[in-house]
């Protein structure tokens, strides 16, 4: 077994981990293993990253034949008892248990007693259609970031690697599956100004202001959309659009300014009355009347309104709303769930900025 230590030197905590832990305190952890299933595949290496005065440091333990994995594990135990928060990319699923399977294997009780997890991805996980709507891998977060890496493998295409190393003990096989897994750690250290997007969750907005757009789609129908201007003075890292069917968001690092476009629908939509009790329903004029005014109908003519159709049509211009900010509030039908407003007519710049987070915040409730 062998420890094979790097410096990065300068490299100093890039978001205030403070809100997370003590920096002193805190050990970034990836596992690399012969295969998924711990009870038949071996651990072979334990890398770990902290942060010292002079920079990034990190300490990879690896077994140079199958037979250490006992040895990697308790001097990472040993290791580990300097440190008060283990961080790691979504090892709740995979790095811890397989850990704490091979410690009770050998004996080595309370491994993570004494150390409070904290799971990165999870912390990250709020960003998923916000800012990485195909993949929330680490190296997708990377990309994002723009780190570049060395490292071309993944950890599933290094195992023949490791398996051959055992054989040869060549230093150039070596060295790959170093660099893989020392930048996995460092990847993590790298990665955290990533979480600065989630202030945008919470971010006073200013707005702008608003144009209106015509646009042609595919089929060369035309199309209207209105553009909304906003400004925030919370900083994040790199500039990034989001998308949804109906929403496109843009948002500058360099300036702040975050614009959102929004389709105009030329409709017909319900405005639904609560106080249902009070109107009747006219079957032929499909529309309701005051109680009052309907007794002086014949009987046949009306009956009693219910909530699906004591409403008033309007036709308008319209824009959705993900929760009622303007007022009066239109859906297509009783039991549609999604809220329209008249625009611009019911548009209030009072509330613009409480429309705008509202809309950005949809991107933090999406449930797939």
């Amino acid at each position: 077994m062998k420890t094979i230590d790097r410096l990065y030197k300068d490299h100093k905590p890039l978001y205030p981990i403070e809100n997370i832990c003590d920096s002193s305190k805190a050990l970034f952890v990836d596992i690399e293993t012969t295969g998924l299933k711990k009870e038949t595949t071996s651990l072979y290496m334990i890398g770990c990253g902290f942060y010292t005065g002079d920079g990034f440091f990190t300490k990879l333990f690896f077994a140079e034949e199958t037979g250490e994995e006992e040895n990697v594990l308790r001097e990472f135990a040993s290791f580990l008892t300097g440190f008060t928060h283990l961080l790691h990319f979504n090892g709740t699923k995979f790095d811890i248990p397989y850990l704490l399977y091979k410690a009770e294997k050998y004996g080595i009780n309370d491994l993570f007693e004494n150390v409070e997890q904290v799971d990165v991805y999870r912390l990250c996980k709020p960003l998923r259609y916000l800012l990485f709507p195909e993949t929330m891998r680490q190296k997708a977060i990377e990309d994002f970031m723009g780190i570049k890496r060395d490292d071309t493998f993944d950890g599933g295409q290094l195992i023949p690697v490791y398996k051959e190393y055992e054989k040869t003990k060549d230093e150039r096989l070596l060295e790959l599956l170093v660099t893989h897994n020392r930048e996995d750690v460092l990847g993590m250290h790298l990665i955290l100004p990533v979480l600065y997007y989630l202030d945008l969750k919470d971010a006073p907005l200013s707005f702008e202001g608003y144009e209106l757009n015509t646009y042609s789609d595919l089929d060369g129908c035309d199309h209207e959309e209105v553009i909304f201007g906003f400004s925030t003075d919370r900083p994040f890292p790199k500039s990034f659009v989001a998308k949804t069917d109906t929403m496109y968001l843009k948002a500058s690092s360099e300036t702040g300014k975050i614009s959102i476009r929004l389709p105009l629908y030329d409709t017909e939509m319900k405005l639904f009355f609560d106080n249902y009790r009070d109107y009747c329903y006219l079957p032929d004029e499909d529309t309701v009347i005051p109680k009052a005014l309907a007794s002086s109908l014949p009987k046949n003519r009306y009956r009693k309104a219910v909530k699906e159709n004591c409403c008033r049509k309007v036709k308008g211009k319209f824009m959705k709303q993900p929760v009622p900010v303007f007022t009066p509030v239109f859906r297509t039908e009783y039991k549609d769930r999604r809220r329209y407003f008249r625009f611009p007519e019911d548009f209030d710049k009072k509330a613009a900025e409480q429309f705008g987070r509202e809309l950005i915040n949809i991107f933090f409730k999406i449930r797939k």
